[in-house]
C-alpha cells in the first residue's frame, strides 16, 4: 500500500503534464520589429504606367511604421493609419517636386498619398525621427 500511493501520485501528475488538449499549437509570437512587405520587384527607371487603383495600408504603431519598407506600383495609393496612443506624422524628407505632410496625427487618424512617378520616396516622423520608411515606386 505505501508503493501504491506515491505511484497513483505520479500517474496523476504524469497525466497533468501531458496536457490533453485536442487543441492544435497556435503561432509562435512575432518579435515585435516590423517586417518589409515586399509587394513587387522594384525597378526604378521607365514610363509611367496608367494607376492601379491599389490601396496599400501602413501601420503606425509602437513608434514604427509597419512595414517600414513598401515597394509598389505606379498610381498605388498607400494610407497611414495612427495606431499609438501619442500624435505621428509622415513627412517626405526627399528632395523634387513630390513632397507630402500628414500633418498631426492622432490615435485612429489617417493619411494618404498616391504615388504616379516612380522612384525612391523616403520619409519620416517630424517629431519622432527615429521612425523612418521608404516607399518604392516602380
Amino acid at each position: 500500500m505505501r508503493i501504491a500511493i506515491p505511484f497513483a501520485i505520479l500517474l496523476v501528475l504524469l497525466v497533468m503534464c501531458c496536457g490533453c488538449s485536442t487543441t492544435p499549437p497556435s503561432a509562435p509570437p512575432s518579435a515585435g520589429a516590423p517586417t518589409p512587405a515586399l509587394l513587387a520587384t522594384p525597378t526604378l527607371t521607365g514610363a509611367s504606367a496608367a494607376g492601379t487603383g491599389e490601396v496599400v495600408p501602413i501601420r503606425i504603431k509602437e513608434n514604427s511604421y509597419d512595414p517600414y519598407l513598401v515597394k509598389v506600383k505606379t498610381g498605388t495609393t498607400v494610407v497611414w493609419t495612427n495606431e499609438d496612443s501619442i500624435a505621428h506624422s509622415v513627412v517626405y524628407t526627399g528632395a523634387g517636386a513630390t513632397k507630402f505632410n500628414s500633418g498631426s496625427l492622432r490615435k485612429g487618424e489617417s493619411f494618404s498619398n498616391t504615388f504616379n512617378t516612380p522612384g525612391r520616396y523616403a520619409y519620416t516622423d517630424s517629431q519622432h525621427a527615429s521612425m523612418e520608411g521608404t516607399i518604392v515606386v516602380e
